[in-house]
């Protein structure tokens, strides 16, 4: 629609002409947003169907058997290293149990202790201890007590300190000028 169909329909004002030409753009503008929002959902909808028809292309093709035994090998191998996260784990608290022992027993070197133990008849109980490993350590003790510290005696003897140059104390020089000053004899 353009001037030239609206005077021959009769409408003769320019004003009235240009108003209707107006209101038909944006009707014709609309149109073309709808065809082109159309235009691109059927592409978009045609590109769907496409990959679904590969991929059922590919379900008819599809080793259900293979599927399932590459299935029972991953559960395989999440198994596998589930025991291996739990065998580390152990370790690591089997470790901490022994370094913990050494150290309450008073080790000066652990790593030196360490290697005198024999850990293969050793077992971690639940509560964290170490069962067989007392026994080891005593035996280690006695036979390389310079590995631990000595435990303190508990009935010291007092250690008696004499004066400087190991002169009696009461020979020096200015514990004599003292007494004298006080008029204490020597």
């Amino acid at each position: 629609m353009n001037k030239d169909d609206l005077k021959k329909l009769g409408i003769e004002d320019e004003e009235l002409i240009q108003k209707v030409i107006v209101l038909h753009g944006k009707d014709i503008e609309k149109q073309k947003t709808d065809l082109a929002t159309t235009q691109t959902e059927l592409t978009t909808t045609k590109g769907q169907l496409d990959e679904a028809n590969k991929a059922i292309e590919g379900f008819k093709t599809l080793d259900v058997d293979g599927v399932k035994r590459s299935a029972d090998e991953w559960k395989a191998k999440a198994e596998l290293a589930q025991i291996e996260a739990e065998r580390q784990i152990y370790n690591v608290k089997f470790d901490y149990a022994v370094n913990n022992a050494l150290t309450g027993a008073k080790a000066k070197n652990l790593t030196a202790v360490k290697s005198l133990i024999k850990t293969d008849g050793l077992k971690l109980t639940e509560d964290g201890q170490i069962t067989g490993l007392s026994d080891q350590l005593t035996k280690v003790k006695s036979e390389n007590d310079y590995l631990f510290e000595s435990e303190p005696d508990p009935n010291p003897k007092p250690k008696l300190v004499s004066g400087g140059g190991d002169k009696s104390a009461i020979a020096d020089a200015v514990v004599q000028a003292a007494r004298q000053a006080a008029g204490l004899k020597d």
